[in-house]
């Protein structure tokens, strides 16, 4: 073939013509690549009850590390004040998944919130119910005629505590809930005498004792009342019960790789609450507390959610009236299937 200046353009032409059809059939394909892993990429939104990194920090690992990213999920987490904002987030579509306590959570579902709790994180318990040295108080049935201090009214601790007094035969009648607010407006209430004792997460009662408040545990040995875990709107568990097993999975991916790795989850604490990470040594011990509130008792998965646990908060909210009447079945507001499944995988 003789090679003239018009057979090269020629050729020329066809060959630009062929990368340009190419090169759009290229970017065709990848375009609908990117549509189909943006379509498997589902935004949703973790509503927690406090600001802590630490008491949190499964939610924060599985973000940072990259686990909710595997399952097909990019996560926004947001802190609220209480349980009581966690549920009312949840019901009003905000959130997609929340960290409530189990007493907001009976008393919710008894005026009809549509939640389902599906992973337990605090096995062995949140709160505290807690004293000041000085004030000569020997254990919680001293708490009759005095106040009590909550950082929120419709906060889990506030269930804790009348489940914990009504323990030791003290009625809600007996006493009266002030609330202050976070940690720091306890220290000043301490010190001016405007309660005698706090209610309030471990976490929160290392900020007391950090900020020299001689605290004295007061709360009843031997409760059953587990603390806050997880639950998803009721809407999501039955319609895309693949999404609650996708978070499912991160989460306990996240659980277990903290307690391997501390300082990578104080790295990650920084990202969310750089202050409370500020001190390591104090942040360390706290990590160390939260990890051993997650373990499980002795025959129970991490995750799973004790039915006798239920049944004591159950009987709690009754005998303090929180509840008017018991709830028919206890098992419609919380599931073990998907802690359960990742036993068999």
């Amino acid at each position: 073939m003789e090679f003239s200046i018009r057979n090269i353009k020629l050729l020329g032409s066809r060959l630009t013509r062929r990368t340009l059809f190419g090169a759009a059939i290229g970017a065709t394909v990848l375009a609908v690549g990117l549509t189909g892993a943006q379509a498997q990429t589902k935004d949703v939104t973790v509503v927690l009850p406090g600001s802590s990194a630490l008491a949190w920090y499964p939610m924060i690992v599985a973000k940072q590390q990259g686990f909710f990213a595997e399952e097909g999920l990019n996560v926004s987490i947001q802190s609220l004040d209480g349980s009581g904002a966690v549920i009312q987030a949840m019901e009003a579509g905000r959130a997609e998944f929340g960290a409530p306590g189990p007493g907001p959570a009976l008393n919710a579902h008894a005026r009809g919130a549509d939640i389902k709790y599906f992973y337990n994180l605090f096995s062995r318990g949140l709160f505290v119910l807690a004293g000041e040295r000085g004030d000569n108080l020997g254990g919680a049935g001293d708490l009759k005629g005095k106040q009590i201090g909550v950082s929120t009214s419709d906060g889990a601790e506030v269930s804790f505590t009348r489940s914990a007094l009504a323990s030791v035969g003290v009625k809600p009648e007996d006493y009266k809930f002030v609330t202050i607010g976070q940690e720091g407006m306890a220290v000043t209430a301490f010190q001016r005498d405007t309660i005698h004792a706090f209610a309030a997460s471990f976490t929160g009662i290392a900020v007391l004792k950090d900020r020299g408040v001689d605290i004295v545990d007061l709360t009843p040995p031997g409760l059953k009342l587990f603390g806050n875990g997880l639950a998803v709107r009721g809407s999501i568990y039955r319609d895309n019960p693949e999404m609650v097993a996708a978070f499912t999975r991160a989460i306990h991916k996240a659980s277990l790789w903290g307690q391997k790795n501390s300082e990578g989850v104080l790295d990650d604490g920084e990202t969310y609450n750089p202050q409370e990470i500020e001190r390591r040594e104090y942040a360390r011990a706290l990590l160390a507390s939260v990890i051993e509130q997650y373990k499980p008792f002795e025959g129970n998965a991490l995750g799973f959610l004790p039915e006798d646990g239920w049944q004591a908060w159950h009987e709690s909210l009754l005998a303090t009236k929180e509840l008017d009447k018991p709830i028919a079945d206890l098992s419609a507001i919380y599931t073990n299937e998907f802690v359960e499944k990742l036993e068999s995988e």
